[in-house]
């Protein structure tokens, strides 16, 4: 792939951010650009699966991201990429991504807080407001720290390698994906994850996806069982529609992750469906409203509210700067 291509995938892909930051520095090969997104949702009915105290529970946020590169000669360019974000009645902001690299010819090389390789395979079905059930493991997880990355676009092909270093003995983790694109709209992806969580046990994943687009139509499944630790195993999957009409998207959500304890019966960590409808007034701005229907068993407290198995009814406005 043409450095100039991959160094737009690699600073507009690994974040999770809309692709209209400003450019607010240009000069000289060096670039810096300034997004974001404030956003508010509101949960209602309940949230998390427990049922809401009150009328509403407020999960809105706030994201800032700095993203810039800077040529550096003989084919080579490198980059730079900061997000933070601060949620609703809290006056800290968290960091979500900091890290920096190459980019060269044969690919972009990275260390810092970033995405695990498997994580190219999970966002083909994390398209709506409660996917994302395939990062069952840290190793296959974004946002995570200490992490050095391999990320190569070749054609069709997208391949990425991560491992993740640890200041804690017996704690490294690995992961390696690709990600094939066919003419025809449809995209095929394998990523196995891997590592350990201390001295006594580790946890492994492996994970396949496919997604077919046809002009406004996407379709999207995701597989993967593992190890959670050496006492007890995983099966995850997810399965996705969306379809755009004008400035409307509607979407579809199953999933669904089982827990397989050594000497336990198994039993449901997730089940849901989720209908979802967008409204995009413009590339800035936006409205969904976001109806998840809980399918894991209600477990109410002493006090007889729902604490596990509640469904959520999500209203959201969004502004993407």
């Amino acid at each position: 792939m043409k450095k100039a291509a991959l160094s737009t995938a690699i600073l507009t892909a690994l974040v999770s951010t809309p692709s209209i930051a400003a450019t607010v520095y240009k000069d000289g090969g060096t670039e810096l650009k300034l997004g974001g997104r404030v956003e508010f949702r509101g949960d209602f009915i309940g949230s998390g699966g427990a049922e809401v105290d009150g009328s509403m529970k407020d999960k809105s946020r706030a994201r800032l991201n700095l993203k810039g590169k800077t040529d550096i000669g003989n084919g080579l360019s490198a980059f730079g990429v900061y997000e933070a974000e601060q949620k609703t009645g809290t006056s800290a902001f968290d960091n979500r991504y900091m890290y920096a690299g190459i980019n060269s010819d044969v690919g972009a090389f990275s260390v810092g807080r970033q995405d695990m390789a498997a994580v190219i395979i999970s966002d083909m079905t994390d398209i709506t407001e409660f996917s994302g059930v395939q990062q069952v493991i840290d190793a296959s997880s974004d946002k995570q720290d200490s992490v050095f990355a391999y990320r190569g676009e070749f054609d069709a092909l997208q391949i990425q390698a991560t491992y993740q270093a640890n200041s804690s003995d017996n704690q490294d983790k690995y992961g390696l994906s690709g990600l094939y694109s066919l003419p025809m709209g449809l995209d095929l992806g394998l990523a196995y994850s891997g590592g350990d969580i201390d001295k006594d046990n580790s946890e492994d994943q492996i994970l396949g996806g496919i997604a077919y687009s046809l002009d406004n139509l996407y379709l999207a499944g995701s597989y993967s069982q593992g190890s959670l630790s050496d006492s007890e195993d995983f099966t995850a999957y997810e399965l996705v529609a969306s379809y755009k009409v004008s400035k409307f998207t509607i979407a579809g959500l199953y999933t669904y992750q089982q827990n397989d304890p050594n000497g336990a019966a198994k039993y449901d960590s997730t089940d849901g469906f989720e209908l979802v409808g967008y409204y995009k007034l413009s590339s800035h701005f936006r409205t969904y409203l976001s109806y998840y229907m809980n399918q894991l068993d209600e477990e109410k407290n002493e006090e007889g509210k729902v604490t596990e198995g509640e469904d959520t009814l999500r209203l959201g406005v969004r502004y993407d700067f």
